[in-house]
């Protein structure tokens, strides 16, 4: 970002020296007894994320195809659902102080290996889903979800039982030529890697006013969760090999100091406040002789900080109850008089699966 050092000019700074302790008010990130998913819980998600198994056949198209030559493209699948697999904080840094050696540390990659495990360990699973998945169309529907999944051969992840505030839906527009996404003026450090610019074939989605991004989710603890405004996410696609993924994937968001000022949950048993850990914020200087911020400026919302995250997702089975479009060839849902339609998608790219099933009412 170009930022505002203290009492002078822009400045921007090299690369700060990186302690391997994330601290938080002097308090190590200790690694936390891993609780195992009670039973119950367990067995509440399976049912959320299993649908009866079925296909919708292909037989028209193949007959159409034998006997008359021509060969039209199957429709796009849809709904597609790609799980976050990876997820980076590039912009800005966080930085913290170390008790035990008495010195300021940049805690980034502490904190990005700390999200990791969480994505690791199926505490987190943020998800994009796809309606339909086709780069080939000008405008595709984009749902961001903080899902629920189960790690398998395909992961099932389904957004039964997650909240409506942890769930968002937006248009996203696709590109087959130059790159997706942006970044915002003056809102980058160049001692920072620069987030990426997704290349063609990509999507990027219209801006969401407001939406949580979950960064952990530990058994008894608060969710992390950072509630950004005028949120983009843009990715490219990877979708002709297997399994189908979105790469080079670019998240970004605005954090009022006001919000940044409060707890935002917790990690490893500690409240995380993210202005604690930004410079320029009351976060720690790693040189007091030369001091920086990390804090923008932005029109709407005054200070805050803008955050950038790099991400791939990889391509899950998808359950939801949800109402879909009827694809136009090929199949018929099959009901109980309930009325409650469930989609499922495969992961391995086969034909999309739509059932009806009973609510219990």
């Amino acid at each position: 970002m170009v930022r505002q050092a203290p009492g002078g000019g822009n400045t921007h700074r090299g690369r700060r020296p990186g302690g391997a302790d994330f601290r938080y008010h002097g308090a190590a990130l200790l690694a936390a007894d891993r609780r195992p998913i009670a039973a119950l819980m367990r067995a509440a998600l399976a049912l959320a994320v299993g649908v009866a198994g079925g296909c919708y056949s292909n037989e028209y198209l193949d007959g159409l195809c034998a006997n008359t030559g021509v060969c039209p493209d199957p429709p796009p699948e849809s709904p597609v659902a790609f799980r976050i697999t990876s997820l980076e904080l590039v912009d800005p840094h966080t930085y913290t102080f170390d008790t035990v050696l008495g010195v300021c540390t940049d805690s980034t990659a502490t904190l990005n290996g700390f999200i990791a495990q969480g994505i690791a360990d199926y505490d987190v699973s943020n998800v994009l889903v796809l309606r339909p998945l086709d780069p080939k169309s000008a405008v595709t529907k984009l749902q961001f979800v903080s899902a629920l999944c189960i790690a398998g051969e395909p992961t099932n992840c389904t957004d039964r039982m997650v909240a409506g505030t942890h769930t968002v839906d937006v248009d996203a527009f696709n590109r087959d030529v130059g790159a997706c996404g942006g970044t915002e003026p003056n809102s980058l450090n160049s001692a920072y890697d620069a987030p990426p610019q997704p290349a063609a074939p990509c999507l990027v989605s219209e801006t969401i006013p407001g939406t949580p991004v979950r960064l952990a989710a530990q058994a008894g603890m608060l969710p992390l969760d950072l509630a950004l405004v005028e949120v983009e996410i843009a990715a490219a696609y990877a979708v002709d090999g297997e399994p189908q993924k979105l790469v080079q994937g670019a998240l970004r968001g605005f954090m009022p100091a006001a919000t940044a000022m409060l707890p935002a949950g917790q990690a490893n048993g500690i409240s995380f406040v993210p202005w604690n850990v930004l410079a320029g914020g009351a976060g720690c200087q790693v040189d007091a002789m030369n001091t920086f911020s990390d804090i923008d400026n932005h029109g709407l919302y005054g200070q805050g900080v803008w955050m950038y995250f790099n991400f791939t997702a990889e391509r899950v089975q998808w359950a939801t109850d949800r109402p879909e479009p009827v694809p136009e060839t090929g199949g018929s849902g099959e009901t109980d008089g309930t009325g409650t339609t469930t989609t499922s998608t495969s992961a391995t790219g086969d034909p999309t699966a739509t059932t009806t099933v009973g609510t219990g009412s």
